[in-house]
């Protein structure tokens, strides 16, 4: 699996060259995107514009793999999915978004909305 990678303080975009998404390549690309958790940014953007075929075993690797990062306030954002994909995924906590660079407009507003809420939580307390 070829993938490059663009790095921000408040994301990391991941485009991969997969085409079939089947359990190997799944747990590739999830070992890629723990590990930009690790290092990085709790926001993943994952490009999968080439993939043109996904299995079930994908499908549970990918939802179990965003709900891990949804409990440590993180997200996995999906983008340039071809539509029969994003209703495999309807029920998990995988955001899917048209483009990359509205997945980036997308983190900034996620990340703006947890700021106010914090302060607003923060005003209430005292």
């Amino acid at each position: 699996m070829n993938y490059t990678i663009e790095k921000s303080d408040q994301y990391s975009l991941i485009k991969t060259d997969i085409i079939v998404l089947d359990k190997n390549t799944a747990s590739k690309l999830i070992e890629k995107v723990r590990h930009e958790v690790a290092s990085s940014s709790k926001y993943v953007i994952v490009n999968i514009s080439g993939v043109k075929e996904c299995n079930a075993d994908a499908t549970r690797e990918l939802i179990s793999l965003g709900l891990e990062l949804s409990e440590n306030d993180g997200l996995l954002i999906i983008t340039e999915a071809e539509d029969p994909f994003t209703r495999l995924f309807a029920k998990a906590d995988i955001t899917f978004i048209p483009t990359d660079v509205e997945a980036v407009d997308f983190v900034f507003m996620d990340q703006l909305e947890k700021q106010f809420l914090n302060m607003g939580d923060d005003a209430e307390t005292k």
